[in-house]
């Protein structure tokens, strides 16, 4: 996408394909000024019949040696912010995704396994839709922040515990042999 003349009263002629009905925020790289501009017209054009899908709240990708870049949760909530209504999320913590699946395969949850780094995503996800939950420490979940919710009186806390950990998914590697 690209913004037509050089005010925002020439972004707002830029033509719209009439048959958008929805708007998915994901990760883009080039995510730009002019695709929330774009999202945002077609939002508002199509009003609550024009459906705004994230795929999911991630605010941080951690990449080696501790940095991090931000996540598709933000492009999400720019968005959000842009049309003021909250996007349909269809990735973790959702269970929408888990769903789709499960009705496409035979899967017994009593005997999945969530693997995840993150509590607020995979963890919760995992224990939302009755799965053991195992979580890595190689993403941006520390341990002190499990304990602190495993600790915790809260209910919303408490749904962030997994129930096992790994320092790395490498340490899993010996257990697929057997």
């Amino acid at each position: 996408a690209h913004l037509p003349g050089p005010a925002p009263a020439d972004w707002a002629q830029a033509p719209l394909d009439p048959a958008v009905r929805a708007v998915l925020v994901g990760f883009d790289e080039h995510f730009s000024y002019a695709k929330l501009c774009q999202a945002l017209r077609y939002l508002m054009r199509g009003g609550p019949d024009c459906l705004l899908v994230g795929t999911n709240r991630d605010h941080r990708l951690p990449l080696e040696g501790g940095t991090a870049i931000p996540g598709t949760g933000c492009l999400v909530k720019a968005v959000e912010t842009a049309a003021q209504r909250e996007a349909f999320i269809v990735g973790k913590p959702n269970r929408y995704m888990f769903d789709c699946v499960v009705s496409e395969f035979n899967i017994d949850p009593a005997r999945t396994i969530m693997v995840g780094d993150r509590l607020d995503t995979d963890i919760l996800m995992g224990n939302s839709c009755g799965l053991t939950t195992l979580l890595t420490l190689t993403g941006v979940t520390t341990l002190d922040e499990v304990k602190g919710h495993l600790e915790s009186d809260c209910p919303a806390r408490q749904s962030l515990v997994p129930d096992y950990y790994v320092d790395s998914i490498a340490d899993l590697l010996p257990a697929l042999g057997d």
